[in-house]
């Protein structure tokens, strides 16, 4: 079942300023930054123990990110929870009736990411973590 906090996503426009604002808030440099150009999306990453935060940037006018700021602007995208058995913790969601994005179904090994729809939970993306 759900552990705590993996993980928040924030989404940016500008990452470089957004790391110094985040650097001088934390007092501490960003831990990592790396792309993914597939996704058309920049990151930097503040890490803390077993958790951190994901400062998320679009890299051209496509992509989830980019969608995001241009319908939210900036904020909060995704907010990831930690699980200890993702099969048992999606049946459980399953049986409660919770809308989920990127279930692969009953019987089926989950191969991507899995979130519980924003619709559920008052607008934010959930994620799902099992490390």
């Amino acid at each position: 079942m759900f552990k705590g906090v993996d993980h928040v996503v924030i989404a940016v426009k500008d990452l470089d300023a957004a790391v110094g604002r985040y650097e001088a808030i934390y007092s501490t440099k960003v831990s990592e930054r790396s792309e993914a150009p597939a996704a058309g999306m920049a990151m930097a990453f503040f890490r803390f123990g077993d958790s951190y935060i994901e400062l998320v940037s679009n890299t051209g006018d496509q992509g989830p990110i980019a969608k995001r700021l241009a319908e939210m602007g900036e904020g909060v995208h995704l907010v990831a929870m930690k699980v200890d058995n993702i099969e048992a913790t999606l049946a459980d969601l399953r049986e409660k009736g919770i809308r989920l994005v990127g279930d692969p179904g009953p019987g089926n090994p989950v191969k991507g990411q899995v979130f519980i729809h924003p619709s559920v939970t008052g607008g934010v993306l959930t994620q799902l973590v099992e490390r």
